[in-house]
């Protein structure tokens, strides 16, 4: 990450000036041909990945806007560890921003697959990029994103309560309830869970992290170009042989403002016996069930 990037991520300040500017100027820029596109996917699932593919398709271009349900909750609405599937959104104010994503641009989002808003979307000609990871990973790259993004809203409860690395992962895995005013955070089983209906949606392509990555994160140089070709039909963008891979070489960014290392697997370098056994009791099915693995012996 560029030492730039790196201040303005982390600057609510600047923040607060740069996107709007740009968003603004997104939305005065010529219209291309549709569809409107959301990359969506849990966080730290690889959302970045998509983002860098997208704007190297051609007329493609990144609206400035990136969204979680949260955003758009009402301001007595219950915390996630309490929602229990029922959310209070202001579905006004959330069609509006869908509407300000011009045909030919894309929004990156952390949406949960909620019926009315596939509805919506569909009524707003957006094609949908579901981005799958393993959430033994997911669960390892959370750790330290929380950890070291002052701005995060769980970054000081990772310093004071869960004093180590290994505690971090732990929580990121069991969930821990609010405290004290203080938001909490599910188990990755229920976050995996709000996630899977995508991939019963006729609009969305569902790809998989470790297909987009290609060599340089541990994964598959040919798994990649079939992935990038697929999305760009999905989207309506068709590629020569050539632009695949071209685009497939520009997908891999380590200077992303949110990239750590994302090698496929790299669970394996920071899972304790605890963490095993504490993933396999919390989300062992949902591991199963997006084909990750077979079974209990990992």
């Amino acid at each position: 990450m560029s030492r730039l990037t790196k201040t303005v991520t982390e600057s609510d300040t600047l923040r607060r000036a740069a996107i709007p500017a740009y968003r603004a100027y997104a939305r005065a820029v010529v219209f291309h041909r549709g569809p409107r596109v959301l990359a969506n996917s849990q966080p730290k699932s690889g959302t970045h990945l998509v983002a860098s593919l997208l704007k190297n398709l051609p007329e493609m271009m990144f609206s400035g806007r990136h969204y979680s349900l949260h955003n758009f909750e009402f301001p007595d609405a219950p915390q996630a560890t309490e929602r229990d599937g029922v959310w209070k959104l202001d579905w006004e104010r959330l069609e509006r921003s869908l509407k300000a994503v011009n045909k030919g641009q894309f929004m990156t989002s952390h949406f949960a697959a909620l019926p009315e808003l596939l509805a919506l979307l569909d009524s707003l000609d957006f094609k949908i990029i579901a981005t799958l990871r393993d959430p033994r990973d997911v669960a390892v790259s959370s750790a330290f994103y929380i950890t070291g993004l002052k701005r995060h809203f769980l970054h000081d409860r990772f310093h004071t309560e869960f004093t180590t690395p290994e505690q971090r992962l732990m929580a990121t895995i069991t969930g821990f309830p609010p405290r004290d005013g203080f938001r909490g955070l599910g188990s990755i089983a229920s976050r995996v869970r709000r996630y899977m209906a995508w991939h019963d949606d006729p609009n969305t392509y569902v790809c998989r992290f470790e297909n987009l990555v290609g060599s340089p994160g541990g994964g598959s140089d040919e798994a990649q170009r079939r992935e990038v070709n697929a999305i760009a039909h999905h989207v309506g963008r068709e590629l020569i042989p050539e632009e695949v891979n071209s685009t497939a070489r520009k997908t891999w960014s380590p200077t992303s403002s949110t990239f750590r290392r994302g090698a496929v697997g790299d669970w394996r370098n920071h899972f304790t016996d605890e963490h095993k056994s504490a993933f396999k009791a919390v989300a062992g099915d949902e591991l199963i069930e997006l084909e990750y693995e077979k079974g209990f012996d990992w």
